[in-house]
């Protein structure tokens, strides 16, 4: 731990960018490490004027902060209304898991020395992330809470995270161990997830059953809603675009297979836990991924960037 606080301070002294300009805000790129430009750095958007907050923006597995930019115009209009915006690369770069323990000890270290970095006002942070981003995003807040981590964020937001782990490793096995064309090719990536997912919960289902039911964020077959009451009453938005149809025509997936099923148990559990301000927004025709222009309902373009920085503002 002391390295890493080391590490992270040899970065603010020592740290370079590149630079744009427009007429709200100020973007750069900030790298923590010289020598390694795939991991440990941030695509800043600063405000012109003195910022008001900071939004620190959890990108998905496999997305670095340069691909995620080009999918989403949160960060730039959040500076635009005074919010300095980062996209955060982590120690383990674009295979991030966010939910490991190792990743968020290291946001404990990391996140103070931003809002000293930056001169946020009053420590205050939003966090908001895509996919395992946002997954990320919602175990940082129980992380928080189990800790007495401080500060911890006003408000979180998180578009189309898995959350019930033993879901998704039932999944990603099913579709390892078909032995049809359509999942052949992409076994090894099932297979690398499957043994990242056995990494982080020790064990697979057999072995480490209980692990991923308690360690998720959240899991449908924890019957104490461990998830739920560590959450307590943090303001939270999740974002999901259901489109089953496209779901069973492009990818010949079902409903147990899409991160609804988590989305829409989290939210209803967090309500009926007294949570006033746990929000699920349910979109249509909006998932498109910018960088290949096609329909995908797992994307950042969900998150309507008006909408989140307008709530954000009310915390």
């Amino acid at each position: 731990m002391k390295n890493r606080i080391l590490f992270i301070l040899t970065f603010f002294i020592f740290s370079f960018s590149f630079a744009q300009k427009s007429a709200s805000y100020f973007r750069t790129i900030d790298y923590f490490d010289k020598q390694d430009s795939s991991k440990n750095y941030a695509v800043v958007y600063r405000p012109n004027a003195a910022p008001k907050k900071l939004l620190i923006l959890f990108p998905g597995y496999g997305e670095s902060p340069l691909l995620a930019e080009r999918e989403t115009k949160i960060p730039e209009l959040a500076a635009t209304n005074g919010i300095l915006s980062l996209i955060l690369s982590t120690q383990n770069g674009s295979q991030s898991f966010f939910i490991d323990n190792e990743t968020q000890t290291y946001l404990d270290s990391l996140i103070p020395l931003l809002l000293l970095r930056y001169n946020i006002p009053n420590n205050e942070y939003f966090l908001g992330g895509f996919s395992l981003g946002g997954a990320g995003v919602v175990k940082y807040v129980q992380h928080c809470n189990t800790y007495s981590i401080s500060p911890k964020p006003k408000a979180v937001f998180a578009i189309d995270p898995p959350l019930d782990f033993l879901r998704l490793y039932k999944v990603y096995e099913r579709w390892y161990n078909d032995t049809s064309s359509y999942y052949y090719t992409n076994k090894p990536l099932y297979k690398s997830m499957l043994e990242k997912m056995q990494a982080i919960f020790q064990g697979d289902l057999n072995s480490a059953y209980l692990n991923y039911v308690q360690l998720s964020p959240f899991c449908i077959e924890d019957k104490n809603k461990f998830g739920v009451h560590l959450f307590e009453t943090m303001p939270i938005t999740i974002f999901c675009e259901p489109d089953f149809e496209w779901a069973m025509q492009e990818k010949r997936w079902n409903a147990y297979d899409l991160n609804i099923m988590d989305n829409v148990s989290f939210i209803n559990e967090l309500q009926l836990n007294g949570n006033k301000h746990a929000n699920l927004k349910l979109t249509q025709n909006k998932g498109i991924r910018k960088l290949f222009n096609i329909k995908y309902p797992h994307a950042w373009s969900i998150a309507d960037a008006n909408y989140i920085v307008k709530w954000l503002l009310k915390y």
